[in-house]
């Protein structure tokens, strides 16, 4: 390495740094994996109760139709 570090290259290095601490961590614990994926789980269950409320709707609206 050489001793002329450019600010670029320090903040590039700090970056790698903490993505490497946070992986490591994140591999380590399963707490932080579980509060990490916490709001995909969250979305994932919006979007099943979201389809499942639609799919209610338009079997009201087809009982409808036929009555």
């Amino acid at each position: 390495m050489t001793a002329n570090m450019s600010a670029m290259d320090f903040i590039v290095g700090l970056a790698i740094v903490f993505a490497v601490v946070f992986f490591a961590a994140w591999l380590i614990s399963p707490r932080l994996r579980a509060w990490v994926e916490r709001p995909k789980c969250r979305f994932q269950a919006d979007v099943r109760a979201y389809d499942q409320a639609q799919s209610e709707k338009s079997t009201l609206k087809e009982r409808n139709a036929r009555a």
